[in-house]
């Protein structure tokens, strides 16, 4: 048992002392003596203070301290907690895409995997796993979507009450190949919140995709996209990049083949907004004269696209949307000069190159930095279980017995004193 204000206890104890110690102090009849003027003394019984060596009204006495030591430890706000010993781990499996293969991944869970341990798979959307969490290890696959390491930290601490109610540390295991696509702004913050070490397993990285499908450009073949250096890693089952406008037919050959269509206008109608001076990808800056325009109002009502470039101030500049099946369309407001040396940089191309990677981002991202791996991990021992430990925000009810059993001791005290007396 803990108590959340362990001092009112030694307060109720005071007040039990206090009210012993005035039960030595006995009123009592004074012996009898002659007195010439007694006659002028009042027909009352007449009593005076007197040390006694044992206390007065024992029954009294029982329910004053009982009373005082009830209203202090119920203000003590005592908790039945049971003891905590060992160790409790939440085990985090990244089952993403930039994961190299499942069998890996399950031979290595297995053998952490403890009775008792939590267990979190996790891609773009972190589930716990409940009841046969072996039997659910074993036929554990890989998902074609991208890892979300602030997802998994998120879903980990509300995996933790689950099982730290006994242990006095937590530890959590990341199985992971840790991948560049799964970092995001917020996964440091996130990490910052959990109270001690984290200890990372890595499995291998998916390595990258080859180029085995084809890049169609639909445009003027003095396109200067044509000469933009298209690398050697995109979707193995083709971009179609159409420069002018896109069909039916286009989004059909999208959602069949699983490809990647590219809406990128080389000529716009539409209003055009300012001038720009910055297009960012991922780590990737191209600072040229852009001059920004505004996508057709169709595009504006598809609902919640994934922004995969943004401008220098932080618009999209580029989105993708699936296409309803195994592909998807992304459209591309960045004006692509026919003048110049843009097309040339080699920042412009991996721009270009990332434009037409795989839906999602494709496999084979790279591997986070060692420093960024060294946040991850941290420096801290184990974290404390009673970091998790969810105390009642109202009154708990241990306390609340005490309170009704201090009410009606004080409620008989003046019942038994009347009748002492």
């Amino acid at each position: 048992m803990s108590f959340g204000a362990p001092l009112f206890l030694a307060a109720g104890a005071l007040a039990a002392l206090f009210v012993t110690a005035l039960h030595f102090l006995a009123r009592q009849h004074p012996r009898a003596a002659p007195f010439p003027t007694a006659r002028f003394i009042p027909e009352r019984t007449a009593r005076a203070p007197s040390r006694a060596l044992r206390p007065s009204d024992l029954l009294l006495l029982a329910l004053r301290v009982a009373a005082a030591l009830m209203l202090g430890a119920a203000f003590a706000r005592p908790v039945w907690a049971p003891p905590r010993n060992g160790t409790a781990r939440v085990l985090l499996v990244d089952r993403s895409r930039a994961a190299a293969g499942a069998a890996e991944l399950r031979d290595s869970t297995l053998a952490l995997l403890r009775d008792g341990d939590a267990l979190v798979v996790f891609d773009s959307a972190p589930h716990v796993v409940h009841g046969a969490t072996r039997d659910s290890v074993r036929t554990l696959a890989l998902s074609n979507a991208a890892g979300s390491l602030s997802a998994a930290l998120i879903i980990a601490h509300s995996a933790v009450a689950a099982v730290a109610a006994t242990a006095d540390s937590v530890e959590l295991i990341l199985i992971s190949p840790v991948a560049l696509d799964e970092w995001d702004a917020a996964t440091l913050p996130i990490r910052a919140q959990w109270p001690g070490r984290v200890r990372v397993v890595r499995v291998r990285a998916a390595p990258p995709d080859l180029m085995r499908g084809t890049i169609e450009i639909r445009g003027a073949l003095d396109d200067p996209l044509r000469t933009a250096g298209l690398g050697t890693r995109h979707s193995a089952l083709g971009v179609r990049v159409a420069r002018g406008t896109s069909g039916v037919e286009d989004s059909l050959w999208a959602a069949t083949t699983g490809g990647v269509l590219v809406r990128w206008p080389a000529h716009v109608d539409g209003p055009v907004l300012d001038t720009i001076g910055a297009v960012v990808m991922g780590d990737d800056v191209v600072v040229a004269p852009f001059t920004r325009y505004s996508p057709p109002s169709a595009e504006r009502r598809v609902p919640r696209p994934a922004v995969v470039a943004r401008w220098g101030d932080g618009t999209p500049a580029a989105t993708e949307i699936s296409s309803g099946g195994r592909g998807c369309i992304r459209d591309v407001t960045v004006p692509v000069p026919s003048a110049g040396d843009l097309v040339l940089r080699e920042n412009f191309r991996r721009v270009v190159a990332g434009l037409f990677a795989p839906c999602g981002g494709g496999r084979g991202a790279p591997p986070v930095s060692e420093s960024l791996l060294g946040q991850l991990r941290g420096v801290a021992g184990l974290a404390p279980a009673r970091a998790w430990t969810q105390r009642e925000r109202d009154t708990p009810p241990l306390t609340r017995w005490l309170l009704v059993a201090a009410a009606l001791l004080l409620v008989a005290e003046p019942l038994v004193r009347r009748r002492v007396a």
